[in-house]
């Protein structure tokens, strides 16, 4: 039976709100949020340069869009949330077992979908593996996907690859360029309006004061962690907090300050026991 193949509206009607975008930030400095309502309601085509342009935004090509079908998104879209739920708590074991399904790769059609399995897959080299060079390698090529560094459009999950390879970079002794990207992390985190940060950016404050505590710049490290904190309390979530908070703890007995450190210690313990429920 031949495959039905769905309009670039409705496509990419789909591929924005994966990406949590609203018609608004799409259609910025590209069209009005009218005109691209009309497109995702097959209202209107639009011209080749707004195809381009959205495309671009979303991190796929206009081939990619034109040649999806409707089964196929629904597939991948449910695959990828399983992959991001194991993610997300950390489950590297079964995060891994997923990616070494026969085929995965064929499944996988956009560059964003791309690079989110290398960024799997080289988180599960790292936690699970341990073959920093291999990690390093994945996480590299996952961000090649769609990274570009005079781009407009900066996403969550690349500023979290950046951070991610100064990490391990850092780790392979690679100490001008791990700190480098690390802090190019928390410049892009700066870049992000509101309505884009991702509580799973949490790790990129986790990353960049850790390396500031091992450098024994205390003051700083402190200062990230607690920036970090903030943001995570916002976006309402425990991603990352309970590490956050043992790191605070472990920064203030290196500053003398005991009772604090103690404090925090227990409180991280006390985010692990809620998150374990």
């Amino acid at each position: 039976m031949k495959k039905e193949t769905v309009s670039f509206g409705h496509v990419l009607k789909q591929i924005r709100k994966e990406r949590k975008l609203t018609q608004k930030m799409l259609s910025q400095n590209i069209c009005s949020q009218s005109v691209l309502s009309r497109i995702e309601n097959d209202e209107e085509l639009p011209n080749v340069l707004v195809m381009q342009n959205l495309c671009e935004r979303l991190g796929v090509t206009i081939d990619q869009v034109m040649t999806l079908h409707s089964e196929e998104i629904q597939k991948v879209n449910q695959l990828l949330n399983q992959m991001a739920y194991h993610f997300f708590h950390k489950e590297y074991t079964e995060l891994a077992d997923l990616l070494k399904q026969p085929a995965i790769l064929d499944q996988l059609y956009l560059d964003t979908d791309l690079q989110l399995y290398y960024y799997y897959l080289g988180s599960c080299e790292y936690f699970l593996g341990r073959d920093l060079e291999l990690a390093l390698q994945h996480l590299k090529q996952g961000l090649s996907y769609t990274f570009q560094a005079d781009k407009h459009y900066i996403s969550s999950n690349e500023i979290q690859l950046i951070s991610c390879i100064g990490r391990v970079q850092i780790d392979l002794g690679q100490k001008k360029e791990g700190e480098a990207n690390l802090a190019y992390s928390m410049e892009l985190f700066e870049t992000l309006p509101k309505e884009r940060i991702d509580c799973r950016l949490a790790k990129v404050f986790y990353n960049f004061s850790l390396f500031l505590y091992q450098e024994k710049r205390y003051e700083e490290a402190l200062a990230v962690v607690k920036s970090g904190t903030e943001m995570v309390r916002k976006q309402k979530s425990y991603y990352y907090l309970e590490e956050l908070f043992q790191l605070k703890g472990l920064i203030y007995k290196a500053l003398g300050k005991k009772e604090h450190g103690e404090k925090y210690f227990k409180i991280s313990n006390s985010v692990q026991r809620i998150t374990n429920l």
